[in-house]
């Protein structure tokens, strides 16, 4: 017998057979196959086997009470979500005589909405919150028949196993998670009336989608959350794992498993998509958690009173201390930390991350040296021989960059090159691809993009055949593509692609300590260019440490280019600065200021004056308003010993 109900199947004809086949089945009696479809005769099977009572009137009540409003809170994304998208349909079926039903995955129903001239029979059957339909306990019905065979079901009449189902007729579908397609619950029109039932299909369906796409919604939007606050956590000393509500990794340093097993625990515990036992519930009163996570490390992130997930920081084990200090970076990565210490944590990461091909994300603010990691990135990585092609996706026009990025068939536009044009990702097959300011790509070029990310092909403008490209993408932004996304100038598929491995740089401003060495690393390379060495008086030192740096190391680099070719003598003098390191009181570029005392308030005042004036002490103290005497007892107050004119 098919198994696809019609609707000139359900006669009274068939109810009879398949009432006649079900006293039979009980009976252990042999049944005419053609009497009952395949699929309602499987799940009679399945229900002797699992011992359910055939002669049940009513559906186990298994939540109630104080426990319903916890079984509410535990599915709490899902509650949300059918609770804002049912309302219309349950006007639409107001007066019909049919109801509707919502459960969790488990066939608990969440809801149930029907006539209010069945209300009694849907007591007398249990049709209510807290009652279990799943096929275990409740028999052969279409909530719980769906959950099994995890697809859309309907069951008629005495096709139900259990007494408690026959008077009604059912048509079930399955909700599942937008982003492992995992079954989350069931939408279920219930009736009498098993023709009006039997054409509900399409209402189902359209409830189906409407609660995906608000869950969906929901997850981006939580994701985005997340994504925020592993940034905001992120620091030396400690790998951050970031989780959402269900215990699904969202982020997590590279190495984890490396690091777990370091601090004494196996490592195959720690699952690279899922972390067990961890959910809401374990995130905000930490219980049942894995043995190798302490709660300690855990911090809820809250969005609007839910918990949406946490962040796990895991210590670090403490290296043993070396005689020496010295450092196992190699190549570029081991120049740039001898330039900015700072740095080391970070640029060990972003080694290990060079060994592997996926894509790599640099977030920083402008002028933090995003490209330059980048290249070191490439120049460490087996693609090291390959091409390093880099493309700015803020400097040019939408339809050029889409050219830049994909090439074009020849014909493919006025002026094309004849024969076409190879674009970017043909340029850089067999090296890398790095794309500064990702975030300013245009919306509608995102998806090709993504495209070429996820199948490694790309499709010229004006060609109908794909080009197999074997690329290694760094993407780069100057602000964090979480906001991006929230603002709607990035597509959160593309920036989840992208974010396998993250590396955020921070401002010069949060690292003043590397300032001498990177002096020191950037007047060498300065020196290299030039036919002379240069020295740096220590008041220029603390001048920069003072400056706020909006333009981070290339403002740094750009003031000593300057400050070279004015230091004629070979030393760089507070008569050299430019103007803006100078002026306590030019822009901080949108960075808080740091704490000022009127010492120091004082001490700027004095420096900007003797700057402005060349290091004349006598000119510095007329402007001031003072005393060159007075002025020198200032200087030797704050340790100036050196002859200034």
């Amino acid at each position: 017998m098919r198994d696809v109900p019609r609707q000139d199947l359900y006669t009274r004809a068939y109810f009879r057979d398949v009432g006649r086949a079900w006293e039979r089945f009980l009976s252990d009696c042999p049944i005419e196959a053609r009497d009952v479809r395949n699929v309602v005769l499987q799940s009679w099977a399945r229900c002797v086997r699992q011992g359910v009572d055939p002669r049940r009137s009513a559906a186990p009540l298994i939540v109630d009470g104080d426990a319903l409003v916890q079984f509410y809170d535990q599915n709490g994304a899902l509650y949300t979500a059918i609770s804002a998208c049912i309302a219309p349909a349950i006007a639409q079926l107001a007066g019909t005589g049919m109801v509707l039903v919502t459960s969790d995955a488990r066939g608990t129903l969440l809801t149930a909405h029907g006539d209010p001239s069945l209300a009694d029979q849907m007591t007398a059957n249990r049709i209510v919150p807290g009652a279990c339909w799943g096929e275990d306990l409740g028999g052969t019905n279409a909530v719980g028949t769906a959950l099994t065979l995890g697809r859309p079901v309907q069951i008629h009449a005495q096709e139900h196993f259990c007494e408690a189902g026959k008077p009604w007729s059912c048509n079930a579908g399955l909700i599942r998670d937008p982003v492992d397609r995992r079954i989350l619950g069931v939408v279920d029109v219930t009736g009498p009336n098993h023709m009006m039932v039997m054409n509900a299909g399409p209402l189902v369906a359209t409830l189906v989608n409407r609660i995906q796409a608000h869950i969906q919604a929901q997850e981006t939007a939580d994701r985005c959350q997340l994504i925020e606050a592993f940034y905001q956590q992120a620091r030396p000393g400690r790998a951050i794992i970031l989780c959402d509500a269900r215990g699904r990794v969202v982020k997590a340093a590279p190495d984890i498993r490396r690091i777990v097993a370091m601090l004494g625990f196996d490592p195959s515990i720690a699952s690279p998509s899922e972390i067990a036992g961890l959910q809401a519930q374990t995130i905000a009163w930490p219980r049942g958690l894995p043995d190798w996570l302490h709660p300690d490390w855990l911090t809820p992130v809250q969005s609007e009173g839910r918990c949406i997930g946490a962040v796990i920081a895991v210590p670090l084990p403490q290296p043993r201390p070396a005689s020496t200090r010295t450092s196992t970076l190699g190549g570029a990565f081991r120049a740039m930390a001898e330039a900015s210490p700072s740095l080391e944590p970070l640029l060990r990461q972003a080694e290990a991350f060079a060994r592997q091909t996926v894509p790599v994300l640099l977030e920083g603010e402008t002028g933090t040296g995003k490209d330059v990691l980048a290249q070191a990135i490439h120049a460490a990585s087996p693609r090291a021989a390959g091409p390093f092609i880099a493309l700015n996706c803020a400097a040019l026009p939408k339809d050029i960059l889409a050219s830049e990025l994909f090439g074009y068939a020849d014909g493919a536009f006025t002026g094309a090159r004849r024969g076409g044009a190879k674009g970017k990702f043909e340029h850089a097959h067999g090296g890398t691809l790095f794309l500064d300011e990702i975030g300013d790509m245009p919306l509608d070029l995102q998806p090709y993009l993504l495209r070429v990310l996820e199948e490694d092909v790309v499709w010229r403008l004006g060609e109908s055949m794909p080009r197999r490209v074997d690329v290694r993408v760094i993407a780069a932004s100057n602000r964090p593509l979480a906001q991006a996304i929230a603002d709607g100038r990035v597509r959160a598929d593309l920036c989840y692609r992208l974010d396998v491995a993250s590396l955020v740089l921070p401002p010069l401003r949060e690292r003043l300590d590397d300032i001498p060495h990177l002096v020191a690393a950037l007047l060498r390379r300065i020196h290299r260019d030039g036919d002379r060495p240069i020295r740096v008086d220590d008041e220029v030192l603390e001048a920069f440490r003072s400056h706020r740096w909006p333009g981070n190391v290339r403002e740094l680099r750009n003031a000593l280019e300057r400050m070279t070719l004015l230091a004629n003598d070979g030393v760089m003098q507070l008569r050299h600065l430019p103007t803006t390191i100078l002026d306590v009181a030019a822009a901080q570029g949108g960075a808080s200021p740091a704490p000022v005392t009127l010492k120091s308030a004082e001490q700027q005042l004095v420096l900007a004056a003797l700057g402005r004036e060349g290091g004349n002490v006598s000119q510095a103290a007329r402007t001031l308003g003072i005393s060159r005497a007075t002025l020198y007892r200032r200087l030797s107050a704050y340790g100036r010993r050196r002859r200034l004119e």
